[in-house]
């Protein structure tokens, strides 16, 4: 009785060492997939967070204009075209569809104030693309 007893708990703990094994290189596989996935597209999620930047940067500024100063002011409309140049740049590379955005027909930073939800979709669209390397 007590042999049979000891062979069921060698078993069973054999049992629950291959099920721990088995759980921690899937961790390890799933952990080195998004280390590589990552590393492979570190450049391009370092792209997308700087043009989330400066579209946020351009969200703050916007409903404040009556308080900049003329040089802030005046940046905003430099800022805007970096925007516009970094998502036609995106779209040139195939990453987004730049032709789809609100933010095209967009030409300066009074058009901006009146089309306000357009920096939402851009902020929308780069951080969907952004979860897509991830998933």
């Amino acid at each position: 009785m007590i042999e049979n007893t000891s062979q069921i708990l060698t078993t069973a703990t054999t049992i629950f060492a291959a099920i721990a094994a088995w759980c921690s290189y899937n961790v390890s596989k799933n952990s080195l997939n998004f280390q590589k996935n990552y590393a492979k597209n570190q450049n391009l999620v370092t792209e997308f967070n700087r043009i989330i930047y400066n579209a946020e940067t351009l969200q703050i500024l916007i409903p404040k204009t009556q308080e900049l100063s003329d040089q802030e002011f005046d940046s905003i409309e430099s800022l805007f075209i970096k925007l516009k140049s970094e998502l036609e740049r995106l779209d040139k590379r195939g990453i987004i569809k730049y032709q789809e955005l609100k933010i095209l027909s967009v030409k300066n930073k009074y058009d901006l104030a009146n089309n306000y939800s357009s920096l939402e979709e851009v902020i929308n669209t780069l951080e969907s693309k952004k979860a897509e390397i991830f998933n």
